[in-house]
């Protein structure tokens, strides 16, 4: 059966019931996703009372081990935030991205990061090698962004826009396409999944049929959707995935996995990596 075209409306879609199952997975996910409260903003908005990467800083927690870590262990960092003037942050919602690595190795981990909401936050990563380990903090957006970009997600969903292109033998025409179109005189094709019901409409092509579409781009953005007061929070190499400076060192020394019995008896690397490889009950 082929797709029809419907008359141009604005945003009329309505969602499937999920099932259960498909209720509980979406619960899970965006519990999973959500992103904690950010700060209220001022009119206008004052850049010296923001998160500035400049003036934060992190710092390497002491291992339980005084002071040694281990493959296997995990290292802690604490991450404290503050504005342009170095005051110490009182609220949380900054997109900040914990990496440990080795260039040499050519490894790396993400950290896990949590907002403790206070301006700290806290990344957790797990020791995956031997040798060197840094650290590398970065702040993606100030909490104060993240506000304004919900408020765009609200107000302008269709600022980035994309596009699909209908063939039919030597005839092509190209339309607008989105979840939700605004109404205009020419009707939509309606690519709304029937399993899911997650809606996708593109503008009817004036000599093809919804038929013909052929493949799917994103095609730009609007031009100016920031003003000029929302733009200060969005500058990069200011507050635009700019580093954060550690207070001391930013690396560790990894040393080799631990194995012991449960008498407490060390064992040797050797028989420590055959014993884990087969997962030895009496082993630790």
């Amino acid at each position: 059966m082929g797709l029809k075209s419907i008359p141009p409306s604005s945003c009329f879609y309505t969602f499937q019931p999920l099932s259960p199952e498909d209720a509980l997975e979406e619960r899970l996910i965006l519990d999973s996703t959500a992103w904690p409260e950010t700060p209220l903003l001022p009119a206008p908005i004052s850049l010296q009372q923001t998160s500035d990467p400049a003036h934060s800083t992190f710092t390497i927690l002491p291992g339980r081990k005084g002071g040694e870590w281990h493959v296997g262990d995990q290292l802690q960092v604490m991450i404290q935030t503050s504005d342009f003037q170095g005051r110490p942050k009182k609220s949380g919602g900054d997109f900040l991205l914990a990496r440990l690595h080795n260039r040499k190795l050519e490894a790396g981990v993400v950290g896990q990061v949590v907002d403790h909401l206070n301006g700290s936050y806290s990344a957790v990563f797990s020791l995956l090698w031997e040798g060197d380990a840094q650290v590398e903090v970065t702040l993606v957006h100030p909490g104060e962004a993240i506000s304004v970009l919900n408020r765009l997600n609200r107000e302008q969903p269709d600022r980035m826009y994309y596009k699909s292109l209908f063939r039919s033998g030597s005839l092509s025409e190209t339309t607008h396409c989105s979840v939700c179109l605004r109404p205009t005189q020419q009707p939509l094709c309606n690519y709304t999944d029937l399993r899911t019901g997650e809606p996708w409409f593109c503008y009817k092509p004036k000599n093809l049929s919804c038929d013909a579409r052929i493949n799917h781009f994103r095609a730009g953005s609007k031009e100016n959707f920031l003003n000029a007061n929302d733009e200060k929070l969005f500058q990069r190499g200011v507050n635009l995935k700019v580093s954060i400076r550690a207070s001391g060192p930013a690396s560790v020394t990894v040393l080799p996995q631990v194995c012991k019995r449960h008498s407490g008896a060390a064992l040797s690397a050797h028989e420590c990596e055959r014993i884990l490889a087969n997962q030895h009950p009496e082993f630790v």
